[in-house]
């Protein structure tokens, strides 16, 4: 399962590269997708994430959700030699930078300081993903682990956001992955059945 895995994030990454290159308003194509889930969010917390390299940029969704009363936050990972920690999240302005410090990953993140929350919604990137609500991420586990330690908590909304160049017909799963509840691209969202 691991060498399947490695050789689709090699296909996964090079297609979201070509993606990203070429999809310009990506974001703007995901706020429009999401219309569905935007009269919802009014004093939610929603957990967004700045785009490492070329992962799709849901800071206008976030902006977007924020001018709809949703409150924002950011995920940290764990240090390095904690691979077996999830994420934390905290309350924070994605666009202020005094908010912001780069982790031993080379992602930007909420500084430590900062007020830690329980989010009510997750927006998860990805490298690939398929219409069961199966993701393909970079290899660590970090949202697997996260979203698994706050189901067993309560309800919390898990969006995949992707660009559509990532879907593939089947994604190769194990145990431990855990599905999507949504999935949005600048084009088409998918909400994934029970």
């Amino acid at each position: 399962m691991i060498e399947v895995k490695s050789e689709l994030r090699s296909a996964l990454i090079a297609a979201r590269i070509k993606a990203q290159s070429q999809e310009l308003e990506a974001g703007a194509g995901l706020v429009t997708q999401a219309s569905a889930l935007l009269a919802d969010v009014k004093d939610r917390l929603v957990a967004g994430y700045i785009p490492f390299k070329t992962e799709i940029d849901p800071r206008p969704l976030m902006r977007a959700w924020a001018a709809k009363g949703a409150q924002l936050c950011l995920p940290r990972t764990p240090p390095k030699g904690g691979e077996g920690a999830g994420l934390t999240f905290h309350l924070c302005d994605p666009d202020d930078p005094s908010d912001l410090e780069k982790s031993a990953w080379g992602v930007m993140e909420p500084k430590a300081h900062l007020p830690q929350v329980r989010p009510d919604v997750v927006l998860v990137p990805l490298l690939g993903f398929d219409r069961l609500g199966n993701r393909l991420g970079q290899g660590q586990g970090h949202y697997d682990r996260t979203l698994e330690a706050l189901r067993a908590e309560g309800v919390v909304l898990a969006v995949g956001l992707a660009f559509a160049a990532q879907e593939v017909a089947y994604m190769p799963v194990e145990p431990h992955d855990q599905r999507l509840d949504w999935i949005i691209t600048p084009i088409k969202a998918y909400p994934i059945a029970a």
